[in-house]
């Protein structure tokens, strides 16, 4: 994640930097194992085409900069990953290598580079893919169709429980297939219980922080209980929108990018709530049927505001301490004289 010179939010030792990355890279690997267990070639091969084109329009950026290009930087393979895994088996390989062209450069290295960027660069790749060809971002192959690993897929192509859900019905998906990721969905986002391991993984290894994650999935859980969107018990609705949606992923290895994430633990804990709020608001009144990343994108505005506030609310409670701890030590003078 270094290059030049250090800045802000990058780890301390250079080691630990791209150790942190390729712990990401580790935890990604198993959802492309589900994917290609899924779909097969195709899925592997979209991967392999975001990746490479990421990893070209970072190196083509930094030369255009004038700088020297860093080996040990892997945060675009990191984003050229994230990318295909939130779509579709059958979206043609121009719109994944459009979406991590647009995450690179006019995310990435518009803002200057990495650890810079004021937004995810994955969730504004994939935004910018879903608002330009959303029918071939939401259109599913069914889960063991051997799509073809070339060419374009039109035929046998259908909306999965997620649009069931944003139009308000219930899903008619075996509950076992949904835990299993045995259903219409992006390629890598389906297995709840491999995201779950993910997660611990990530968590053990030190990769991400629990602040931001706890605060988004307590309001998530708390908030698919006991508000349902659909007509179904509160259980039940968080089987249905954990296992369809964006949000579980997007919890894991979106909302910890280290330039958008705040500081300090209390400023991601507020920073998580937000997240989770703008997600709920936006599976409400959103006019897609993911839209995790057009939260988080909303999300990302505020973290440099949550990190300025929260000094400001620390540095009151340090003299309001200083002055109590004054005026006590005064007081026991006094008593003692």
């Amino acid at each position: 994640m270094l290059q030049n010179e250090p800045k802000a939010p990058y780890v301390r030792n250079r080691d630990s930097a791209f150790t942190v990355m390729m712990d990401v890279v580790v935890a990604l690997l198993p959802l492309y194992f589900m994917a290609f267990y899924f779909y097969g070639l195709r899925a592997l091969m979209l991967g392999l085409a975001s990746v490479a084109a990421a990893v070209i329009s970072d190196l083509a950026c930094v030369l255009l900069e004038g700088k020297r290009p860093y080996p040990r930087d892997i945060s675009s393979v990191v984003t050229g990953m994230i990318l295909p895994l939130m779509m579709s088996a059958a979206t043609p390989y121009y719109v994944v290598v459009s979406a991590s062209v647009f995450a690179i450069v006019l995310v990435k290295h518009v803002f200057g580079g990495v650890g810079q960027s004021a937004f995810n660069p994955a969730a504004a790749g994939f935004a910018f893919a879903a608002a330009c060809w959303p029918s071939q971002v939401f259109s599913y192959p069914a889960p063991f169709s051997s799509p073809a690993p070339f060419g374009a897929i039109t035929e046998g192509l259908a909306s999965g429980p997620a649009w069931s859900l944003f139009q308000g019905g219930v899903p008619t998906n075996d509950i076992l297939d949904l835990l299993l990721g045995k259903f219409l969905g992006p390629m890598g986002l389906t297995n709840i219980l491999v995201l779950a391991t993910c997660l611990f993984y990530l968590l053990f290894r030190g990769a991400i922080g629990w602040q931001a994650p706890a605060a988004f999935f307590g309001i998530m859980v708390v908030a698919m209980m006991l508000f349902p969107r659909i007509p179904e018990s509160g259980p039940m609705s968080l089987v249905y929108e954990s296992t369809a949606g964006m949000w579980i992923f997007g919890g894991i290895f979106m909302l910890n990018e280290p330039g958008t994430l705040p500081k300090r633990s209390s400023s991601r804990i507020a920073y998580g709530a937000l997240a989770a709020i703008f997600t709920i608001l936006f599976q409400r009144f959103g006019r897609v049927e993911q839209t995790f990343a057009f939260a988080l994108l909303l999300t990302n505005v505020f973290g440099f505001t949550f990190d300025r506030y929260s000094e400001r609310l620390l540095r009151r409670l340090r003299r309001v301490y200083l002055a109590t701890r004054t005026k006590l030590s005064e007081k026991k003078s006094a008593q003692r004289a």
